[in-house]
């Protein structure tokens, strides 16, 4: 009987050495970074934080408050007409797996070179954020009428012949080769956001875009309140008036809660002392 014990508690203890070496040998999955509120089983907040999403990505700000489309570059008609489209009235023409291939992929249904979608800022969309998105956008009715295809004007036509201008997969290739500093798990979720917003105007690495937007290495010349006012209200510290990025502080990073926007707040100024 004493041998039978024996056996039986040294196969126990076999299948508890086991078992932690199957736990150990395991990787445990990273925990993904989002926005506040998109981990959430109830479908009507899903589709809450997919309203908020749709501003903070800049959808009402092309597509208009109503998603009916306008043409976003009205008063640069050098440029072209960049009609953003009436979402309202494309969705049912594509299933969840194209519009993923559209939005983050930057590949239309019919296959063509996308021009001025940010698809290589959305790339970097958690899944739980875009499947809110897509919750959102799925509830709004279609209304009003298409627009016509974007003409593309002689400016964006000498970008597109010198190579500066690129066209929506082109661009998500650089973007994700290019990405902003990552300066570890502390913030990661500013990190994550500064790529899902910031980079659009400021470039891949928020390194600047010549003649457009600054380096955002000129966080170091505002304290984190100035910033955090500057990203609340969408004054700046010297002038009032910061031209789009007022504008885009108002009606997009105005939506950030306050523990997303003290994260951005934070990996900018911490980005500003990375080494170099």
């Amino acid at each position: 009987m004493r041998h039978i014990i024996m056996l039986l508690a040294v196969a126990s203890l076999s299948a508890c050495d086991s078992k932690r070496e199957r736990e150990q040998a395991t990787p445990v999955a990273a925990a993904v970074i989002t926005y506040d509120g998109a981990v959430t089983k109830e479908r009507a907040a899903q589709v809450r934080h997919g309203e908020r999403m749709a501003t903070m990505f800049g959808c009402t700000g092309c597509h208009g408050d109503n998603l009916q489309g306008q043409n976003v570059t009205a008063g640069e008609p050098d440029y072209g007409d960049m009609n953003a489209p009436n979402i309202t009235l494309l969705l049912s023409k594509y299933d969840d797996r194209a519009l993923d291939r559209l939005i983050r992929h930057g590949v239309p249904l019919d296959g063509r070179k996308f021009w001025f979608m940010p698809s290589e800022v959305f790339q970097f969309i958690a899944d739980p954020d875009y499947e809110a998105l897509v919750a959102y956008l799925r509830t709004v009715k279609p209304k009003g009428k298409q627009l016509p295809p974007i003409r593309i004007g002689p400016a964006m036509q000498k970008q597109i012949d010198d190579g500066t201008g690129h066209d929506a997969v082109a661009n998500i290739a650089i973007f994700k080769k290019e990405a902003p500093t990552d300066l570890g798990p502390a913030h990661a979720l500013g990190r994550y956001i500064a790529m899902t917003t910031c980079t659009e105007c400021h470039n891949s690495k928020l390194q600047g875009t010549p003649g457009f937007a600054p380096d955002l290495d000129i966080a170091g010349s505002y304290s984190a309140a100035e910033l955090t006012a500057l990203l609340t209200t969408g004054e700046g510290k010297v002038k009032t008036d910061l031209g789009l990025m007022s504008e885009t502080a108002k009606h997009r990073f105005a939506r950030l809660t306050p523990s997303e926007r003290a994260a951005v707040v934070a990996y900018l100024k911490a980005r500003v002392d990375r080494p170099q």
